[in-house]
């Protein structure tokens, strides 16, 4: 929970600060507040709050001369007041993201790629999605398809459309025919699984006396687990990421720039700040330093998980400038959630009609 502050004209002016610093980017000085956010009090008295406001570290003065930025302490109070209400801004995204995300034809990692670039384009920062887990994915069919005498794709899809796919190399060439006689025995003794049971179970049935296993049974089962064989890729679609070029707070910050890009690209931390908010099983506002991670500073992520009644499969979200526009972001990133969330189990309804 947010401190409160000394008096309301305390929370008044910081919230006038903020969203001013908010649209500029230029520190913002006592009387620029008076005159442009029509405060009812003399440029003395903001100046003197302005003050009082710095010694408890929600402002930073870059000179002197300058006026006042807010620092990620502000941040946190502003999106924690923020959190709490009813978003009706009619300058917000809301129903077009929806239409947006609703509106689209396709499934699975298709839905998701798109989610990512519909939040970019209406955000104008990046937009940033977690598809399902193998954890937290249930098992619809897998098809393993001939590529040359000892190699084989195996393709694992997930009942909401997400695929997953992996070459393994064998040691016996195996027919087109054997393959698919292979995969529709996985899909009759696995089917309604989650992906993690699966593994599970056919580790166990391999350790089973295979006596009673005919040939195409056992290697059906080999295959099977070498599919899960090593560490589950950590995926996360970005879209828009070239837009911090652009930003002010980063044109001249190469060092800062190449954190950026650099968290993108390796991903791990993005995906442990998403899988925070999983966990949480609700939205959550990353800024700055909170994250732990030093190519997050003077960023914040806006995450929302989606997923189904039972529980949570995946997250959304929209990275920027901690001086992003909280008051559009947050309602677009919850909409975007809600939206994808409604897709997942309308296809999970028709797919389980046809399994």
């Amino acid at each position: 929970m947010s401190p409160i502050l000394k008096s309301e004209r305390h929370h008044e002016i910081l919230m006038a600060l903020i969203r001013f610093y908010i649209g500029t980017a230029e520190p913002v000085g006592s009387k620029t507040l008076v005159e442009r956010r029509g405060l009812a009090v003399s440029p003395a008295t903001v100046r003197g709050v302005l003050a009082e406001l710095e010694a408890e570290g929600y402002l930073s003065q870059p000179h002197t001369s300058a006026g006042r930025v807010p620092t990620e302490k502000a941040y946190r109070y502003y999106v924690d007041n923020l959190l709490g209400q009813r978003f009706t801004d009619p300058r917000s995204h809301i129903n077009n993201v929806r239409l947006a995300i609703k509106g689209f034809s396709g499934v699975g990692e298709d839905l998701l790629k798109w989610t990512s670039r519909v939040l970019s384009d209406m955000s104008r920062y990046a937009g940033i999605v977690l598809p399902p887990k193998r954890v937290r994915s249930l098992f619809k069919k897998v098809t393993f398809v001939r590529i040359n005498r000892d190699s084989v794709l195996t393709v694992l899809v997930s009942v909401s459309g997400v695929t997953r796919n992996k070459l393994v190399r064998t040691s016996e060439d195996f027919s087109q025919s054997a393959l698919d006689s292979m995969s529709n025995y996985l899909n009759l003794r696995y089917t309604g699984m989650s992906l993690e049971e699966m593994r599970r179970r056919v580790e166990e049935d391999l350790e089973q006396d295979l006596e009673s296993f005919d040939l195409w049974m056992k290697a059906a089962l080999n295959l099977g687990k070498r599919m899960f064989d090593g560490p589950e890729t950590e995926e996360v679609y970005v879209e828009g990421g070239s837009r911090f070029l652009d930003m002010p707070e980063f044109i001249s910050d190469l060092e800062g720039m190449r954190g950026i890009f650099r968290l993108f690209e390796e991903k791990r931390g993005l995906v442990a700040l998403l899988d925070q908010t999983i966990k949480a099983h609700d939205m959550m506002v990353f800024i700055g330093s909170e994250t732990g991670m030093s190519e997050m500073k003077g960023m914040s992520l806006v995450v929302s998980t989606y997923g189904r009644n039972t529980g949570p499969l995946g997250a959304v979200g929209v990275m920027g400038p901690s001086r992003m526009d909280y008051n559009q972001v947050i309602p677009l990133v919850r909409s975007a959630a809600e939206a994808v969330s409604e897709n997942f189990s309308a296809t999970d309804n028709h797919q389980e009609e046809n399994i």
